[in-house]
């Protein structure tokens, strides 16, 4: 029997190895949400992020810090994406996101539990950090960022601070239209396209405020002119937010969801101590109706290199920790990748009789670490042929090598090969063989070259 018939779906489908936070396309999110593997661990994960997320539902808290770490490809920014896609609960490809889910928990309790937390109104803010970054990161670096989101998430320009202040100025007139209307009559292109460049358009624009805002020429132009820096402090970032969700209705919620903050932030107390100080803010000004939920390689305690009292602080700002173990990937690449037609399973039940001896032999290890290990019987055969377990692990450790390494190992968002990627390719490259071949650890090699420096 060729291995390209034993797997329940087509080996060769196009499987979005990568999961990119920018993504949002419909059909690749219909892919991510039908696809989505609800592993045992991250059911435990749910169930703890659902439990403070519903108290928060029913009386304030400051406690509004999700801090979720896990090594590369343990799926962490899978699931900021899921949990923004969850609370958000926006109809995609004809049905709600939380429809997809239905039949993904084992227990009903908590999939009524995760339906009562998205019938709150909620918005979500879901970026990678690196991408919306100043290109001049200091200390207030996420501060600037959490400002160029937010003015982003309601329409104003927040590349300039100038810019974004001069739309909530005219936003809270109530005259946005009508100035768009005004500025594109008199130069021709939209405000939209125009407004990165609006150093460019002084008279269109002075002329614009003065017709739709009722300006002096000479006021408009001042404003135009005015060299002062625009300076936000995060009180007043946070009091803007406040008003924000104050102008949606009490139930109103709103999300900050930031992939690879601790990478971000490397060993650089002042960003940390900014992100801590917002984080701490937004607690206690909006009472549990913000959130901020962040992504980063390492748990909370690896990445703080600051003295005993201001770590205590952040572990206190981010109380909801969530750390996501490697073993996830194994039962994910299982699922969606390796599951077996149910002939597959006989073939391969009546191999595993033959050859079991054989198989116990070829992966005995002298002085082996613990978990680099063989077949355990045949059930976990039949899940990971034509894979041994012990693959899995050495993989991730390679790939995490990988990132250490080389320089472009850092911030791969686009070229890296991911896990489920790395098997799927492995596992094409021995499709017409039958059902006596294993994959050799060398084809993992194809999936990866391509990103290896030539030092390495």
């Amino acid at each position: 029997m060729r291995l390209q018939s034993i797997y329940k779906s087509d080996i060769n489908r196009d499987i979005n190895g990568v999961i990119k936070v920018a993504q949002d396309d419909e059909q690749s999110i219909v892919q991510e949400l039908s696809e989505y593997i609800i592993t045992r661990e991250l059911r435990r994960h749910f169930n703890t992020f659902l439990n403070h997320y519903e108290r928060s539902l029913e009386q304030p808290t400051d406690k509004i810090g999700v801090w979720i770490s896990g090594f590369f490809g343990s799926g962490k920014s899978h699931f900021l994406k899921m949990l923004s896609y969850l609370l958000a609960n926006k109809t995609v490809g004809g049905k709600k996101a939380v429809q997809y889910f239905s039949d993904k928990f084992d227990d009903p309790m908590m999939f009524a539990q995760l339906e009562n937390c998205v019938k709150v109104p909620t918005e979500t803010i879901l970026f990678n950090i690196d991408s919306k970054s100043p290109l001049t990161k200091d200390k207030t670096a996420i501060l600037r960022v959490f400002a160029k989101v937010f003015y982003e998430h309601q329409g104003f320009y927040g590349n300039d601070l100038k810019v974004a202040k001069l739309e909530q100025f005219i936003a809270k007139s109530g005259k946005t239209e009508q100035f768009r209307e005004c500025f594109e009559r008199i130069n021709g292109g939209t405000w939209e396209e125009s407004r990165d460049s609006f150093a460019f358009f002084e008279d269109d624009i002075v002329e614009a405020m003065s017709e739709a805002l009722d300006m002096s020429e000479t006021a408009s132009r001042n404003w135009f002119n005015g060299e002062e820096e625009i300076e936000l402090s995060i009180e007043q970032l946070v009091k803007e937010i406040r008003e924000y969700i104050d102008s949606k209705g009490r139930d109103y919620r709103l999300m900050f969801m930031i992939d690879e903050v601790g990478q971000y932030i490397g060993s650089d107390s002042d960003l940390m101590l900014n992100l801590q100080t917002i984080v701490e803010e937004i607690g206690t000004k909006c009472g549990g109706r913000v959130w901020v939920m962040v992504t980063s390689q390492e748990a909370i305690d690896s990445i703080t290199k600051i003295s005993g009292d201001d770590f205590s602080k952040i572990q206190g700002r981010f109380n909801t920790r969530l750390s996501l173990s490697s073993s996830s990937v194994d039962e994910v690449i299982k699922k969606r990748i390796l599951a077996k037609t149910d002939t597959a399973e006989q073939v391969l039940s009546l191999q595993y009789e033959k050859n079991n001896q054989v198989l116990k032999n070829l992966f005995t290890f002298n002085n082996a670490v613990l978990d680099l290990k063989g077949y355990s019987g045949e059930g976990e055969f039949i899940e990971t042929y034509p894979f041994v377990p012990y693959q899995f692990r050495l993989m991730q450790n390679v790939l995490a090598e990988i990132r250490k390494h080389g320089n472009s190992g850092k911030h791969l968002s686009g070229g890296e090969r991911s896990m489920l990627s790395g098997f799927q390719e492995a596992a094409q490259a021995i499709q017409d063989r039958d059902e006596y071949a294993l994959v050799p650890f060398y084809l993992f090699y194809d999936t990866v070259h391509t990103f290896l420096e030539s030092s390495i």
